[in-house]
C-alpha cells in the first residue's frame, strides 16, 4: 500500500502533524475540482494506547503526571478548551477517578480557583497532563467526521490508516519509502468513536499483515529518548528495573510495582538515578504512599552535581518585578548568543537582591517574548552559536516545573525517607532477588546499594548518542540524517525536513532548532508539527 504520508509515533507530534495537513487540504481543494485523487494518511504506534497523546500526555502513562508550566503559558486554544465548563468537569472527574491521593488533594486545594472567575488565580493552575490527550482525541474525532463529510461531496477521497507495529527500517525507494516493521509484521487498527467515558476513540487489533507500506513522506514523532542503559545485559530484563520510566508507564507504574512487593516484604527500598524530572514527577504519590499509608520505603537518589529544576512559584510580594538587565533599550545591545544567555543569568540572579524570586524574573523575559525578539537580531553565525550551544545552557538555567513535585522532595528528605546522593552510578546488576546500584562517588569511592526496585531517570539521550535503544533512529542515522556534532540534535531546515532525507520530517526535541524561544515543550511541539503540516500538504497539493 502507498501512503501520502505517514506519521511513525502516534502522539501528538504525530497526531497534529496530520490534523493540519488534512485541514489544509480540504480548504484549499476548491469543491468543484475534477481531479480524482486519493490522499491516504497513515498514524503508526507500537501502544496503540499512546494515540493521540503519546507517553507523555496519554491517558494510561501520563496518570499522576502535572505540567511543568501554569495555565497562563499553555497554547491559547487549549487554554480556552480547558476553561469550558464541561472540561472544568472532566479535570474533576477524571481526579477523582484515577488522580490518586495528589488528585484529591488537587481538588482541596484548587476545585474553588478553577470554578471562579479570578483569571490572575486561574492563570496560575497547573492542570493534569492528560487534558492535552483529552483535547488533541476531540479535536481527532472532528477531523474523521470532516473528512467523512469531505468525501461525500468530493471526488478527491481522503483517509486515514491506524496501525500498531514498531517500525525498524525506513528504506528510500526512488521518490517513495519503504517501511519495514519489527518481527517483520504489523496490525491494522480498527476502531470506533464513543460518547461514553473519557477515552473517545477505542483502538481495536485486526489481522497481522506484512505486505509492505509505502509513504511519498514521514515524520518521526517518538517522544523523548530514553535515558542511557546502564544495567548489566542480564539485568535490563529485571521486572523491577524500569529503565525508560515514562514509556513503562511513569508514576502509576511504579505504585503498581510498589504495591505488589508490599504484599509480602515490610521495608522496600528504591534506587531512582537521576535527579530531575522523573524523580520528581513520582515524589508526591509517593509521598502520599509513604506518610498516609504508612508503607516503608527508602528512597535513594544521585546525580553527579545534584543540580535540580527549580521550583515554578511567584514570590508573595504584591509589587510586580521589573526587569533591570534585559530593559527596551539594553535589548538593542544583545547581538551575540553569548551576551543573550549571560544577560538572563544575570537578571535571575539578581532577584534575590530586589526580595523577588527568579521565576519572576523568568515570567517577564517569557510574556515579553524577549528571547525571540533577540533572535531576530542575529547574524546567520550567532544563531548557528545559539542553537548548537548557548540555548542548552539558557535551558539549564531556567527549568522550572510543578510546585507540588520540589515540595513533596523537601518533605521527603526532611522526614528522612528521601537521601539524595552526589554519586555516578556505574552500573546495576541483580543478586538474587535484589538488585545492586554499584556507584562512585566524587572521592572515587566506590559504594553497592542493594535494592528492590531501581528506575533509570538519569536524563534523555542525546540524537548522537542514541544507538540500540531506538532503533529507526539509529537507522535514519546510518542512511543520511546528518547531526551537529556540538549539539548532538539532527540538523533540519526550517520546515524541520532533515538534512540528508528528502519528504522527511522530525519536528521533535531530538531536532536541531526545537525550541529556540523557550517556550513550554508542548507549544513547541504544536507549533513545529503545524510547520510539517503546512509542508506536506502543499507538496501533496502541487498536483491538485
Amino acid at each position: 500500500m502507498q501512503l501520502s504520508h505517514i506519521s511513525i509515533g502516534g502522539g501528538i507530534t504525530g497526531t497534529e502533524t496530520i490534523i493540519t495537513a488534512i485541514n489544509n487540504i480540504i480548504s484549499k481543494i476548491k469543491k468543484k475540482n475534477s481531479l480524482k485523487k486519493k490522499f491516504i494518511f497513515g498514524i503508526i504506534d507500537k501502544s496503540p494506547e499512546n494515540i493521540p497523546g503519546g507517553v507523555a500526555y496519554g491517558f494510561e502513562k501520563s496518570m499522576y503526571g502535572y505540567f511543568n508550566n501554569p495555565l497562563r503559558l499553555s497554547p491559547s486554544n487549549f487554554k480556552r478548551w480547558v476553561l469550558l465548563k464541561k472540561n472544568k468537569l472532566k479535570i474533576i472527574n477524571y481526579l477523582n477517578c484515577y488522580g490518586g491521593f495528589t488528585g484529591k488533594l488537587w481538588i482541596k486545594k484548587n476545585k474553588k480557583i478553577l470554578y471562579s472567575s479570578n483569571n490572575k488565580k486561574l492563570d496560575e493552575l497547573y492542570i493534569p497532563r492528560v487534558l492535552m490527550n483529552l483535547w488533541m482525541e476531540e479535536k481527532l474525532c472532528n477531523i474523521i467526521k470532516k473528512i467523512k463529510k469531505f468525501n461525500d461531496n468530493s471526488k478527491i477521497k481522503i483517509e486515514i490508516h491506524f496501525y500498531k507495529g514498531e517500525v525498524n527500517k525506513i528504506k528510500k525507494k526512488q521518490k517513495t519509502y519503504k517501511i519495514s516493521f519489527k518481527d517483520n509484521f504489523y496490525q491494522i487498527l480498527n476502531y470506533k468513536i464513543s460518547s461514553n467515558g473519557f477515552r473517545k476513540i477505542i483502538f481495536s487489533n485486526d489481522k497481522k499483515v506484512n505486505y509492505p507500506i509505502q509513504s511519498i513522506s514521514q515524520s518521526i514523532g517518538l517522544g523523548l529518548p530514553p535515558p542511557r542503559q546502564i544495567a548489566k545485559k542480564n539485568t535490563q530484563n529485571h521486572e523491577n528495573y524500569i529503565w525508560d520510566f515514562y514509556d513503562a508507564g511513569s508514576t502509576s507504574f511504579l505504585i503498581k510495582k510498589i504495591l505488589k512487593i508490599s504484599k509480602h516484604k515490610k521495608k522496600i527500598k528504591i534506587y531512582f538515578i537521576g535527579y530531575k524530572a522523573g524523580l520528581l514527577e513520582a515524589l508526591p504519590e509517593l509521598s502520599a504512599l509513604i506518610i498516609k499509608k504508612k508503607l516503608n520505603i527508602k528512597i535513594i537518589c544521585s546525580s553527579k552535581k545534584l543540580t535540580s529544576i527549580q521550583i515554578a512559584q511567584l514570590s508573595s510580594s504584591k509589587k510586580k518585578y521589573k526587569l533591570k538587565i534585559l530593559t527596551k533599550k539594553n535589548l538593542l545591545n544583545i547581538n551575540t548568543a553569548k551576551k543573550l544567555q549571560q544577560s538572563i543569568q544575570n537578571e535571575l540572579e539578581l532577584t534575590k537582591s530586589y526580595g523577588f524570586k527568579k521565576y519572576d524574573a523568568w515570567t517577564i523575559i517569557l510574556k515579553k517574548k524577549i528571547i525571540s525578539n533577540c533572535i531576530k537580531n542575529f547574524n546567520r553565525k550567532q544563531k548557528i552559536m545559539y542553537d548548537t550551544f548557548y540555548h542548552s545552557k539558557i535551558r539549564n538555567e531556567t527549568r522550572f516545573t510543578y510546585p507540588e513535585t520540589i515540595l513533596a522532595r523537601e518533605l521527603l528528605i526532611k522526614k528522612g525517607f528521601l537521601e539524595a546522593k552526589k554519586e555516578t552510578v556505574k552500573s546495576v546488576f541483580n543478586s538474587k532477588k535484589l538488585l545492586i546500584v554499584k556507584t562512585i562517588n566524587n572521592k572515587q569511592k566506590i559504594c553497592k546499594y542493594a535494592c528492590d526496585i531501581v528506575v533509570n531517570v538519569s536524563g534523555p539521550l542525546s540524537a548522537d548518542k542514541i544507538n540500540n535503544e531506538v532503533p529507526i533512529i539509529k537507522y535514519i542515522k546510518k542512511n543520511g540524517a546528518k547531526i551537529n556534532p556540538n549539539s548532538g540534535s539532527f540538523i533540519v531546515n526550517k520546515n524541520f525536513e532533515l538534512n540528508g532525507l528528502k519528504n522527511f520530517y522530525l519536528p521533535g526535541t531530538i531536532a536541531q532548532g526545537f525550541n529556540p524561544e523557550r517556550k513550554t515543550i508542548i507549544s513547541a511541539i504544536l507549533k513545529n508539527s503545524n510547520i510539517v503540516g503546512n509542508n506536506i500538504s502543499s507538496n501533496l497539493l502541487k498536483n491538485c
